[in-house]
């Protein structure tokens, strides 16, 4: 088990080296001094929350949508966005490696 744990291990350091990585950390911490865009952001997750529960309320995503539209188009969100996307698609990647892994593995007993 000491094995599989250090070369999980080096997978994790792979992505955490990678500049997407850096470069993702590198522009939350900018986007973290900045209070206006850290509310907005905030306000979105409450949104989503809010519209989970409550579908139908016309005036829960319209807010939503607005917010949204106005946070896609600052440039540090949206390059934020996109080292994000490229970061999760790492993890996706060695998650689906790792099911598929397991399932080829368990299959063959």
């Amino acid at each position: 088990m000491e094995k599989v744990i250090k070369q999980l291990d080096k997978v994790i350091n792979t992505i955490k080296n990678s500049d997407d990585y850096k470069k993702c950390i590198e522009i939350k911490n900018k986007m973290n001094d900045n209070t206006e865009l850290v509310e907005m952001i905030e306000r979105v997750k409450v949104l989503q929350k809010k519209i989970v529960n409550n579908p139908d309320s016309i005036d829960l995503v319209n807010e939503f949508n607005d917010l949204n539209d106005k946070l896609n188009n600052i440039p540090i969100y949206h390059e934020y966005l996109y080292y994000l996307d490229k970061v999760n698609a790492m993890i996706i990647y060695v998650n689906d490696s790792l099911n598929d892994y397991f399932v080829k593995t368990i299959n063959e007993y």
